[in-house]
């Protein structure tokens, strides 16, 4: 086919590629801004994560050791220590969540027992690491409970019994769970029916006497996040109780730890997270 174009209007065709032309130059150097503002972004969340995260010790605490050998430069979370102190148990995630929507893949895949591979994204999984004879931690691998379905939050009541948070029954939730080891392996894990809500229960923190139970949830309360506590009577569990004040404020009071009668717990009420605790005495708690 021949087309005749006269002067005119290949005139106007310069004039309309060339606004194209300048579009396309537009939109590609404000694509490139935002993604510089994004990892700017990213860095000053960084640099104020670790400004805010300088460990810092009183008196009765030592100084914090780095995990080296059980750490990577994936995302891990959640740590617990068992209560001698010889296995370190941690959720895992092989991404830099500071970057999400994102999905920036800055550490190893660990595990390629679980399909997919364990703390591969979107897995978030349980790793444990143990120390051997020197005091020195090995590297971690993943939890023989977190393999066919990813768990977290775990804690130990004694070697044989294990609680933890999980969305195996509901994925768009997580629940609490517990399951007992029974000669070298782990049992079936069962829901802990009379925590659930219709919202999310998350890390629980069961006491070594295994008949007081502490988790956070984003149930109706006093704020965001919420702790919770609830009570075995007779074997059986009791339904929640919210904490009060102290513990609860209007902002996210989360991740709870028991040691003796000292509540050590994470929020944001100072408009960051930061780690809190507070002594029971009776039923009240102190500020």
């Amino acid at each position: 086919f021949v087309f005749y174009v006269n002067d005119t209007q290949l005139k106007n065709m310069k004039k309309v590629l060339f606004i194209i032309f300048i579009i396309v130059i537009i939109f590609v150097a404000l694509v490139s801004l935002r993604q510089e503002d994004r990892q700017e972004e990213t860095r000053d969340a960084w640099q104020e994560v670790r400004q805010a995260d300088v460990a810092k010790t009183s008196g009765e605490w030592g100084t914090p050791v780095f995990a080296e050998s059980a750490s990577t430069a994936g995302w891990e979370d959640g740590a617990y220590i068992s209560a001698e102190g010889a296995t370190l148990y941690f959720a895992y995630i092989n991404i830099d969540l500071l970057k999400l929507p994102e999905v920036a893949e800055t550490g190893p895949k660990r595990d390629s027992r679980c399909k997919p591979v364990c703390g591969q994204y979107p897995r978030i999984d349980t790793f444990f690491s143990q120390k051997d004879n020197l005091g020195n931690w090995q590297k971690a691998k993943a939890h023989p409970l977190t393999i066919s379905y990813p768990i977290g939050g775990i804690v130990l009541a004694n070697e044989n019994k294990a609680y933890f948070h999980s969305e195996k029954d509901d994925g768009l939730k997580t629940e609490i769970y517990i399951a007992e080891k029974s000669g070298d392996e782990w049992q079936p894990p069962q829901k802990i029916a009379v925590l659930s809500s219709a919202f999310g229960e998350d890390h629980p923190y069961e006491t070594s006497s295994d008949d007081e139970i502490f988790f956070w949830s984003n149930r109706p309360g006093r704020g965001g996040n919420d702790i919770y506590v609830s009570k075995k009577i007779n074997g059986e569990w009791q339904k929640p109780v919210l904490l009060p004040l102290p513990i609860n404020s209007a902002a996210n009071d989360m991740q709870p730890f028991m040691n003796g009668q000292t509540l050590y717990f994470t929020s944001d009420r100072s408009g960051k997270p930061k780690i809190y605790q507070s002594e029971r005495i009776g039923e009240n708690w102190n500020a």
